[in-house]
C-alpha cells in the first residue's frame, strides 16, 4: 500500500501542475495575446501599453512569472515599433531573466524571435539567423495550439525574410510555406506572391496567392489592421508589374490610408514613392511631382518621428519598476540584517560544536571556487583554440588547399565519424561539402571554392541532403548540431 501511495502522490502533483499551467494560458496568455495583437495592428500603441501594464500587475500579484515575461515581450515589441530599440532591449532582457527556469517553449521562441528581429533592423543579419535558429528549436517543442496562439508562424516568416538578406531565396520560400502550415494568413499569402513576382517570375503563381490573400483580408472587413496596408502594397506592385497602373494606384491609396490610420510612419514614405512612380506611368506629371515631394518630406521627417506619448509611458513604466525595486531592496536589507543577527546568535551558541564543520565548509568553498576558475580558464582556452582552428580551416578552403579536408578531419574527427555512421557511402567530395557547410560557407562561396557554378553548388547540397536523409524543413547547421549531439531524427528509418 505504501509503495503505491508515493507514486500516486507524485502523479497527482504533476497532473495538477500541468492543469494549472494550461489554465494560466487559457485565462491569461491567450486573451492577452489576442487583445495586444488587435491593438498593435490597429496602431493603438498607448492602449496596448496600458493593457500590458494591467496584465503585468496582475501577473506579479499572482506570482505568475511566465505571464510577467509575456507582458515584457509585448512591451519590448511596442518599444521597437516606435523606434525605441534601447528600451525594447531592456524589457526583452527582463523577460529573458524571468524565463530562465521556465518550461514554456512558446515564450522562449518569442524571446529569440524578438532578438532576431532586433538584430535584423540593426543590420546584423548573421546574428539574426542565429537567434532565429534558437527560436525554431523552441517552436518545434510547442503544441499546435500554442504555435497559433503565440503567433509562432512569425518565426518561420522572419527566417524567410532573413534568408533574403544572404541571397538564399529558394530557402526563404520554403520557410514561408512552413509559416503557412501553422496559420494560413492573408499576409503570408501576399509575401509568397511577392516572392513569385520578384524571384521566380511566375506571374500565374503570384496571381493565385494574391487572390487568396485578398479573399482572407476581405473577411476582416471593418477591422483596422496594419497588415492590410502591407498586403495592398504588394497587390499594387503586382498590378504595376502587369502594367495595370490604375488598379495599382487604387491599392496603393488603400494601403497608404491604412498606414496613416495605424501610425505606421516607417511605411508611408515608400507608399508615396510607389504612387509617384505610378502617376509617372499614367502621364500625370503634376501628381508625380506632388507625391515625389511628399516622399522626400516624409523621408526627411522619418528619423525625427517617434510616438512621444508611448515613449513617455514606457519611461514611466521603467521608473515604476525602479521604485518597486528600491522598495524590495530596502525590505531585503532589513530582512538580511535580521537573519544575520539570528545567524550570529546561533553561531555564538554553537561555536565550539560547529567550529570543525565550519572550517571544512570554508575549505570546500575555496576548492570549489578554484575549480570554477580553472574550468573557466580551460573553457576560454578551448574557445580560443576552436576560433583559431576555424580561421585556419577557412583560410585553407578559400585557398583551395588540398590539405583542407585532412586538417578538418583532424580538428573535427567526431563530426566526420558521425557523418559516415549516418551514411557510409559518402564520398570525399561529399565530406568536403559537409565541411564547408559546417564552417557556414554560403552556396556562392562553395561554388567559388569548388570552381563550379552556383546552381551546381545548390544541386550538390540537394543531393547531399538526400544521401544524409535530412528532412526538407531541416536546416543543415541545425542537423549537424543534432548529429554531433547524438540526437535521433524523424527522417531516420527504424
Amino acid at each position: 500500500m505504501k509503495r503505491n501511495f508515493v507514486p500516486l502522490i507524485v502523479f497527482c502533483s504533476v497532473l495538477s501542475n500541468c492543469t494549472s499551467k494550461n489554465q494560466e494560458k487559457e485565462s491569461f496568455d491567450y486573451p492577452l495575446l489576442k487583445k495586444n495583437e488587435a491593438l498593435r495592428l490597429a496602431g493603438n500603441y498607448k492602449q496596448a501599453l496600458n493593457l500590458n501594464r494591467e496584465y503585468l500587475h496582475m501577473a506579479q500579484k499572482n506570482g505568475y512569472t511566465d505571464g510577467a515575461a509575456l507582458c515584457y515581450i509585448n512591451i519590448s515589441n511596442l518599444s521597437v515599433t516606435v523606434g525605441n530599440y534601447e528600451k525594447g532591449l531592456i524589457f526583452l532582457k527582463k523577460a529573458e531573466a524571468l524565463l530562465k527556469e521556465s518550461d514554456n517553449e512558446a515564450l522562449k521562441a518569442r524571446i529569440f524571435q524578438e532578438y532576431g528581429q532586433m538584430s535584423k533592423v540593426t543590420k546584423l543579419h548573421k546574428t539574426a539567423l542565429e537567434y532565429n535558429a534558437k527560436a525554431l528549436y523552441h517552436t518545434k517543442q510547442c503544441s499546435v495550439t500554442d504555435k497559433k496562439n503565440y503567433d509562432l508562424q512569425k518565426v518561420f516568416s522572419n527566417r524567410a525574410d532573413f534568408l533574403y538578406e544572404i541571397k538564399q531565396n529558394d530557402s526563404a520560400l520554403m520557410y514561408f510555406h512552413k509559416a503557412m502550415n501553422i496559420d494560413n494568413t492573408d499576409l503570408i499569402n501576399s509575401l509568397i506572391a511577392k516572392h513569385h513576382m520578384y524571384y521566380t517570375k511566375r506571374i500565374d503563381s503570384a496571381k493565385f496567392y494574391i487572390d487568396r490573400a485578398l479573399t482572407l483580408t476581405n473577411q476582416k472587413e471593418g477591422i483596422l489592421n496594419s497588415q492590410k496596408g502591407q498586403i495592398y502594397r504588394i497587390v499594387g506592385d503586382y498590378y504595376k508589374a502587369k502594367e495595370e497602373d490604375s488598379l495599382s494606384l487604387d491599392y496603393y491609396q488603400k494601403g497608404l490610408a491604412i498606414f496613416i490610420k495605424t501610425h505606421k510612419v516607417y511605411n508611408i514614405p515608400f507608399m508615396y514613392e510607389a504612387m509617384a512612380e505610378t502617376y509617372g506611368y499614367l502621364g500625370d506629371k503634376e501628381k508625380e511631382a506632388e507625391f515625389n515631394n511628399k516622399f522626400i518630406h516624409a523621408k526627411e521627417q522619418l528619423s525625427n518621428i517617434q510616438n512621444d506619448t508611448v515613449n513617455q509611458l514606457i519611461d514611466n513604466l521603467l521608473a515604476e519598476k525602479e521604485v518597486s525595486a528600491e522598495a524590495f531592496k530596502f525590505n531585503t536589507i532589513i530582512f538580511s540584517v535580521l537573519i544575520l543577527l539570528i545567524i550570529i546568535l546561533i553561531t555564538f551558541l554553537l561555536y565550539k560544536k560547529l567550529k570543525h564543520v565550519k572550517k571544512e565548509i570554508i575549505n570546500e568553498s575555496a576548492d570549489l571556487k578554484n575549480n570554477i576558475v580553472r574550468l573557466q580558464n580551460e573553457n576560454e582556452v578551448l574557445n580560443n583554440k576552436i576560433s583559431e582552428n576555424n580561421k585556419e580551416l577557412i583560410h585553407l578552403a578559400e585557398n583551395n588547399d588540398s590539405s583542407f579536408l585532412t586538417r578538418f578531419q583532424e580538428i573535427y574527427p567526431d563530426f566526420i565519424d558521425a557523418l559516415l555512421k549516418r551514411s557510409s557511402d559518402l564520398s570525399s567530395a561529399d565530406l568536403l561539402l559537409c565541411a564547408m557547410i559546417k564552417l557556414d560557407f554560403s552556396s556562392k562561396q562553395i561554388a567559388s571554392n569548388m570552381s563550379i557554378e552556383h546552381k551546381s553548388a545548390q544541386q550538390k547540397k540537394y543531393r547531399l541532403r538526400k544521401k544524409l536523409n535530412i528532412p526538407s524543413e531541416e536546416d543543415f547547421l541545425v542537423f549537424f548540431q543534432k548529429l554531433e549531439n547524438g540526437e535521433s531524427y524523424s527522417g531516420d528509418t527504424e
